[in-house]
């Protein structure tokens, strides 16, 4: 048999738990939940995933993350830990998945050393948060799943020397300081390209600009901020260095149709459930 500790929701968009496999036998069952995505990762043992007629051993320093709408099965021997999440991708990070695809659906990366140490680290941070679900838990447990996401596609880049891994240097450096120290020439020398290439690389792996990719990713996390504390617009503001309060206020009224303030408002910061148990 195995142990399976669940957390406290199985309805929401963020959905975690963890299994053991005890019994000195095989042990199989069937996912449940195929609306959202799944994320798999090995802490110990060795256990077999199966879509359809395609199966795969899954080991230590794996994960593996499946697409909605993709029955699978797990048959395991003793020993084998797993934690899991399941949860709805958002959409800025759909087209950051780069992992190598098996087989349609399911995406398989191997992480070792440092990578797998903060990753691991990371999802357990995630399964705990969701578990307790103290105030404003959501965001960073989300944060937390995503990042092992992205550290996977970059450490399994990295060990496959796919060539790759200019892409997470790039984004990095996109991210950082204000928008007038982003220097697209700068960025593509260190990442060894000339600009016009690294323009046109970094548009077919992500499907758009740079500096479109990162406007994007600063807005996202303006509507983290403005939703889960209560800093004032002009701190949000610097803090992401996005210039002009009036010109951000702008480009967010265009980005989801509502300025910061009536996105705040209409958006407030979910209360604590103090009905659920401290586990």
């Amino acid at each position: 048999m195995a142990q399976v500790f669940l957390g406290p929701s199985q309805d929401a968009d963020f959905f975690s738990g963890r299994t053991d496999v005890v019994e000195n036998s095989s042990y199989q069952w069937r996912s449940h939940w195929l609306h959202d995505w799944s994320l798999l990762a090995t802490l110990a043992g060795h256990g077999k995933i199966s879509l359809g007629e395609h199966s795969f051993e899954s080991e230590p320093g794996e994960m593996i993350l499946i697409a909605p709408e993709h029955p699978h099965l797990f048959q395991a021997e003793p020993g084998w830990n797993l934690i899991w999440f399941h949860f709805l991708m958002r959409p800025h990070l759909t087209a950051e998945i780069h992992w190598p695809e098996e087989v349609p659906g399911l995406r398989r990366c191997r992480l070792t050393g440092t990578d797998l140490r903060r990753t691991k680290a990371a999802l357990l941070e995630a399964l705990q948060l969701d578990h307790r679900r103290a105030p404003g838990w959501h965001g960073l447990a989300y944060a937390l799943l995503e990042e092992a996401i992205m550290r996977g596609f970059a450490g399994d880049s990295q060990s496959r020397g796919d060539g790759r891994e200019w892409l997470a240097r790039a984004q990095r450096l996109l991210l950082q300081g204000p928008e007038e120290s982003i220097s697209v020439d700068r960025i593509a020398a260190l990442c060894c390209m000339s600009r016009t290439k690294f323009y046109t690389a970094f548009k077919e792996a992500t499907g758009v600009s740079p500096r479109a990719w990162r406007e994007f990713q600063q807005l996202l996390r303006a509507q983290f901020l403005l939703q889960s504390t209560s800093l004032p617009v002009a701190e949000i503001v610097r803090q992401l260095g996005l210039g002009d309060p009036f010109y951000f206020s702008t480009r967010f009224r265009r980005f989801c149709g509502q300025s910061p303030t009536e996105y705040r408002r209409s958006h407030p910061a979910p209360e604590p459930d103090e009905t659920l148990p401290e586990k």
